[in-house]
């Protein structure tokens, strides 16, 4: 078992709130101070009206919950949703760009592609879970970069 394993659960938490000076710096301090990484972070505009911050972290639940209701409170923060990167209504993009050979042969799951697998690059769309599983294996085939932006949940 990896050690990410033995932490808990990966998690996926949408923060929505002031874009101002502070707040990325508010969040990353929640988390920092409970001993909590983050896995991965984007920001920006989902909708256009309201700032958004995807967080991937792995953890125990009983710990999600705490940093959950410690986000929650503060004050730049107007929204929090979390839900377990493996719940299929956690979506995802990926772009991947593929090595020139060999040919690469998608993994049999539930994802939408754009682009052609034998010349890439490809827009990969559907569930985080089994966009994950395209992304990883298309590195292990060698792809150079792919890159992965949560969605919606």
């Amino acid at each position: 078992m990896s050690a990410m394993a033995s932490l808990g659960p990966r998690w996926v938490a949408i923060v929505t709130g002031e874009d101002r000076p502070g707040t990325l710096t508010a969040l990353a301090s929640v988390f920092s101070s409970r001993g909590v990484s983050f896995q991965s972070l984007a920001t920006g505009a989902v909708d256009g009206e309201v700032d958004s911050i995807a967080v991937t972290f792995t953890t125990t639940p009983r710990r999600q919950a705490l940093l959950i209701r410690t986000v929650a409170r503060l004050a730049v923060v107007s929204a929090v949703r979390v839900r377990r990167a493996d719940d299929p209504a956690v979506l995802a993009a990926a772009i991947v760009h593929l090595p020139p050979s060999p040919a690469f042969t998608l993994p049999p799951v539930a994802v939408q592609v754009t682009g052609d697998p034998a010349t890439g690059p490809l827009l990969v769309e559907g569930s985080l879970a089994d966009v994950s599983v395209v992304v990883r294996a298309a590195k292990a085939a060698g792809a150079p970069l792919a890159a992965t932006v949560v969605l919606s949940m």
